[in-house]
């Protein structure tokens, strides 16, 4: 039985979807060694992109005998000592900024705010893409992100789908915040959902990401690229080509656009931050899942945890 022209291009597809995923997938094992590389040590790891070696940084010798006194006599009176994040951070590419904290399950990426008005379909998306449509550009493609994702345990599942019904997207659920410094130079922390509103309901964002994972396509060169390097990033409309959207219906359609910029919450235009991705561990949501996941607390652990990042600018 001949297949006709359609469903030779669906199995095309299908093979060219799972080639790439293979690639992704290796990328993201490249990534658990690197951070089990960094947890046999508890010194900070630079990788060079000159010569690809581990570069251990220098450190002043009577620092590092008052941070080994500080330590013992904290863990001698019982108290836990002090746990320093910025030290676990793995950069990944000498190109993208994208970190992965591999002991914290954490996946850090810089930007800065490129949008404080009007209606949203996106609340992060890659540089020189639909940077008038998101509220944060960020400097890093989002393949990059979706490996981090993987690599830090995150599993993806399905985009959204409009037919023959209407499905959310779905997996692993992941929380952003965002880091920035205000005008006095004071670094503030905020859930990325604080920094959008429902205009219907003037209420901020609910819910939480889920980790859809979006998909890939043949360009007119026949090369392998990822759908959401072109903007879908971070979604808060619904988008079959969405690396993380909302576990909600919530319409692209212009005149059905949910959400919008809360602009007293947003720093000036052109502020750099930097946004912090953390994957729920073992919150995955289902297709025909009848519990939507809600945001966390505003008070919750991660918050006080997240704001010992020291921002580097």
């Amino acid at each position: 039985v001949k297949c006709d022209n359609s469903s030779n291009r669906m199995l095309r597809l299908g093979r060219e979807n799972r080639e790439m995923m293979t690639e992704i997938k290796k990328l993201a094992c490249l990534l658990l060694l690197l951070g089990a590389l960094v947890a046999a040590d508890d010194k900070t790891v630079e990788r060079s992109a000159d010569t690809n070696t581990v570069k251990m940084p220098v450190q002043n010798a009577d620092d590092a005998s008052d941070a080994v006194a500080d330590k013992e006599s904290k863990t001698k009176s019982g108290e836990q000592p002090d746990e320093d994040p910025n030290k676990g951070l793995v950069k990944l590419s000498p190109k993208e900024k994208i970190w992965v904290h591999p002991g914290k399950k954490w996946i850090v990426v810089d930007g800065r705010v490129c949008l404080r008005e009007g209606q949203l379909e996106m609340f992060a998306v890659p540089y020189e893409t639909k940077t008038h449509e998101a509220i944060v550009s960020i400097d890093c493609h989002s393949r990059f992100v979706h490996a981090a994702l993987l690599a830090m345990g995150a599993k993806a599942g399905t985009p959204v789908r409009f037919r023959p019904k209407y499905t959310p997207a779905h997996g692993s659920v992941v929380d952003i915040f965002v880091l920035w410094k205000d005008k006095d130079g004071k670094q503030q922390i905020a859930a990325a959902q604080e920094w959008m509103r429902d205009e219907r309901k003037k209420k901020t964002l609910e819910y939480p990401w889920v980790f859809g994972g979006s998909g890939f396509f043949k360009d007119e060169a026949d090369e392998n690229r990822y759908y959401a390097d072109g903007g879908e990033m971070v979604c808060v409309a619904n988008f079959a080509v969405a690396m993380l959207d909302l576990p909600i219906e919530s319409d692209k359609a212009n005149a059905a656009l949910l959400y919008v910029a809360n602009t007293e919450k947003i720093p000036p235009m052109d502020t750099p931050i930097r946004m912090v991705l953390v994957p729920r561990k073992g919150v995955v949501t289902k297709a025909d899942a009848k519990d939507v996941p809600k945001r966390l607390a505003k008070d919750a652990p991660i918050v006080k945890e997240l704001a010992k990042l020291t921002l580097p600018w």
